[in-house]
Formats: structure tokens, sequence, C-alpha cells
């Protein structure tokens, strides 16, 4: 049964919402993964479909790429730490710093998928002003 109404590709900006999981860093894992997947589905069910997910899948990856990064980064400025064997007390800063900007980098994240979400389901295109419009 159809319902008449044209896809919009709101369930690529959707799938963003994983990073709700309640899973710690496992939520921006498949957060951006499932917005990079929904890509090839939906750009087969019509030009604002394919717009949209093409757009979603371009700011999963971003995502991905950045969230990941930082994680690891942390990891291994972590292990360094641990390495040195120094018995000095240190604050948060500067180890924190990669934790800091990953929970920033999600918050945008949230942000920018609430958005789009939005944008979609009503039926307009979601273009992202910081990146190239390409299918």
């Amino acid at each position: 049964m159809t319902t008449g109404r044209e896809a919009t590709g709101v369930s690529a900006w959707a799938l963003g919402l994983l990073i709700l999981l309640p899973v710690p860093m496992l939520g921006s894992l498949a957060s951006g993964g499932a917005m990079v997947a929904a890509y090839g589905t939906l750009s087969r069910q019509g030009p604002l479909a394919k717009a949209n997910a093409a757009a979603a899948r371009r700011w999963g990856a971003l995502f991905l790429v950045l969230s990941t990064g930082l994680l690891l980064l942390q990891l291994v400025l972590g292990l360094i730490r641990l390495a040195a064997h120094t018995d000095e007390a240190s604050g948060f800063f500067p180890q924190g710093i990669p934790i800091t900007l990953y929970v920033l980098v999600c918050l945008v994240h949230l942000a920018v998928v609430i958005a789009g979400t939005l944008r979609a389901r009503r039926g307009e295109v979601v273009r992202l002003p910081f990146m190239r419009d390409t299918a």
C-alpha cells in the first residue's frame, strides 16, 4: 500500500540518532556507519531521497572519521601516559582534550542530525553549508 508521498530520505538522517545508544562510544560508530550505509537503498527511491541520503552520507562519514580519530587519539595519549610511569599528579588537561572534543563533536552531530531530520521530513533538500553537494 502506498501513501502517494515522495520518499524524502528522512530515515538516513534519523539513523544519526543512534548516537543516543546507552553504550559508551558504540553510539557514535553505529550512528555514522548507519548514515553512510543508508545511502545505497535510499538512492533508488527518487531524487529527493537520493539528495538527502547523499547529504546524510557525507555528514555521517565526516562524523565517523572525526569521532573515531578523537577516540583513538585519546587511547594513544592514555597509553603513553600509562607507559610514562610518572608519580606526579596531573590534571585532566591536556590529556583530556581529545575526549572533550569528542563530546563537543557528538553534541554538534546531534544538533545537525535533528535539523536534517526535520528538514527532510518537511520534504526539503538538506544542504550542509560546509560540504559540497555531490551525489
